[in-house]
């Protein structure tokens, strides 16, 4: 959370997902499948009091799924993109100073304000769960309840002067379906990990460990074969202290999955962010 009393950070995602799993193990991948994922996501933090706060995130996802099917006559190339505003967070934090930790807990909801279409399945079912054709959303289409706190202590005995170390957790629980009976899935993430000035002190090394799982799409309360399962991934990142404005960059990298069907997924995501604190 901000030091200062208000805080704007900008933030690009970026991975692509060309890699067929099916478990925690790759599948071939004939149809040469690939979904190409860019977010740009605008945060402004407000310090109304010392200890609390209000937070906004705007996201703008740029999603484009792509295959090569390959017929008797002719190779047809598949595509399909969304592009433009997605959900939007609002949550309040509140911290406190407890046996030297500083904790932040937070909550808020996730507001619809992403476009939804009805989705397309197959037919038939496959093992009791919904095919789709197509599944590309900008938002949930409900109004979903957030959660989370961090955890963070300066140890200054270890590496002098000090490494701070951190723990955290957030949730997104999606509670209701939509209005095309369409129910996305539950997610929560927890991670750990540690940051340290390096010589030059302007510059901060983090590394973070986390666990995310995430729950299987439903529709009209029919499992959604696509998504869903666990991933453990391991992170560093940078991060450079010019004054009032920080740049910072990560790299997450997943060295466990075990997803819950057959799917997609990126060797690495990466992240780059700028963060202003006018006053």
């Amino acid at each position: 959370m901000a030091t200062g009393r208000l805080q704007l950070s900008g933030w690009f995602l970026a991975e692509d997902r060309d890699t067929p799993y099916e478990g925690s193990d790759k599948t071939p991948n004939p149809l040469e499948e690939r979904t190409r994922v860019r977010v740009w996501l605008l945060t402004g933090d407000l310090r109304l009091t010392k200890a609390f706060g209000v937070q906004v995130t705007a996201s703008v996802p740029d999603v484009t799924r792509s295959a090569v099917v390959e017929r008797s006559a002719s190779t047809f190339e598949f595509s399909e993109t969304f592009y433009g505003t997605g959900d939007t967070s609002v949550i309040a934090w509140q911290r406190y100073a407890t046996f030297g930790w500083n904790l932040t807990v937070n909550g808020g909801v996730s507001l619809p304000t992403g476009k939804t279409e009805r989705p397309r399945f197959r037919t038939e079912l496959d093992d009791g769960s919904l095919v789709p054709t197509s599944r590309l959303q900008r938002g949930t289409g409900t109004f979903d309840p957030i959660v989370g706190m961090s955890m963070n202590k300066l140890i200054g005995q270890i590496f002098p002067p000090g490494v701070r170390v951190f723990v955290s957790g957030a949730a997104r629980a999606p509670l209701v379906k939509n209005e095309f009976g369409l129910r996305t899935g539950a997610s929560w993430e927890i991670g750990a990990g540690a940051s340290r000035e390096v010589k030059w002190h302007p510059l901060i090394a983090i590394g973070r460990i986390s666990w995310l799982h995430r729950e299987r799409d439903e529709f009209e309360g029919t499992p959604v074969l696509v998504g869903g399962g666990n991933w453990l991934y391991v992170a560093p990142a940078v991060a450079l202290a010019l004054g009032r404005v920080t740049l910072q960059a990560e790299i997450k990298v997943p060295v466990h999955r075990d997803l819950a069907n057959r799917q997609l997924d990126a060797a690495r995501s990466v992240q780059i962010g700028v963060v202003w604190q006018p006053f």
